[in-house]
């Protein structure tokens, strides 16, 4: 798709016998939003009628998947995608890849999150919400697997008064707040016991005023250089265990020079008859 304002629209169609089926957004290049009914999932139409409207800083493309709501049912749906407002500027960019190679065990999944004026946002693994280019204040978020059952879970902290860790929850379930004015400033994930052994998660977080931080392992925390930093760009997925140990391998240490100093007394009379 094109730089600039689309809608995506879930048409009926009158050919339709049985149930239509469900169709959801899973995955959309950086850059891309979705804006979503109040009330309603983040990139999911459930029905025909529906239209969420996407917004892309740059060119590039979304991932969609349609699945019948029971057996039998018809899976074909009308989908339009249509340009809204002036001509695009250039001509499109070649396809973009939506998601880096996923390592053995790993589960594809979506996360989302409640951004402070902004509303619900969602992206793929791998890829930014908010972040070092688009900051804004994550009030909640949730990880959901697509077509499988994603094997973490996690906690969140909120700013403000009775501020503290929240309850571990379950992958699907939202965690955090709405429209409270009350950012993260904390997030905890980790992978279920009986997950893959050579699966490790990889975080990226930004807090307002600071650098991208980095965490990898079995299970992650991000917190901020203090406790009033609210989260404003966070970035998950999957990485295999071995590159998480090489890229924690414990440098070599230097020995320092000692800033011990001894002084040695020169011999007396006393001393050398002793």
């Amino acid at each position: 798709m094109e730089r600039g304002l689309s809608a995506f629209s879930y048409r009926a169609d009158a050919l339709l016998t049985g149930e239509a089926p469900e169709v959801e957004i899973v995955a959309v290049s950086p850059g891309i939003s979705l804006l979503t009914a109040p009330g309603e999932r983040p990139g999911f139409l459930s029905r025909p009628g529906q239209v969420l409207v996407v917004t892309a800083e740059a060119a590039g493309a979304i991932d969609v998947v349609m699945r019948a709501k029971g057996p039998g049912n018809v899976l074909p749906a009308g989908l339009e995608l249509k340009r809204m407002g002036a001509e695009a500027e250039a001509a499109p960019e070649p396809a973009l890849r939506l998601r880096p190679d996923l390592p053995d065990g790993g589960v594809e999944f979506l996360l989302r999150a409640h951004v402070s004026l902004r509303g619900d946002i969602a992206a793929p693994r791998g890829h930014w919400i908010c972040g070092p280019e688009t900051p804004g204040r994550i009030e909640g978020l949730e990880m959901r697997g697509v077509a499988a059952e994603l094997p973490v879970e996690y906690q969140v902290a909120s700013g403000g008064r009775g501020a503290g860790w929240s309850p571990w929850t379950p992958a699907g379930a939202y965690a955090g707040t709405r429209g409270r004015a009350l950012p993260l400033i904390g997030l905890r994930v980790r992978l279920l016991p009986d997950t893959a052994p050579g699966l490790a998660l990889k975080a990226d977080g930004v807090f307002l005023g600071s650098s991208v931080s980095t965490r990898q392992g079995r299970e992650i925390e991000l917190v901020g250089p203090t406790p009033l930093d609210p989260l404003v760009g966070v970035r998950l997925d999957f990485v295999a265990a071995a590159k998480v140990s090489a890229h924690l391998s414990p440098p070599t240490p230097v020995r320092q020079p000692s800033r011990l100093r001894v002084f040695r007394r020169a011999a007396g009379p006393v001393d050398a008859a002793a």
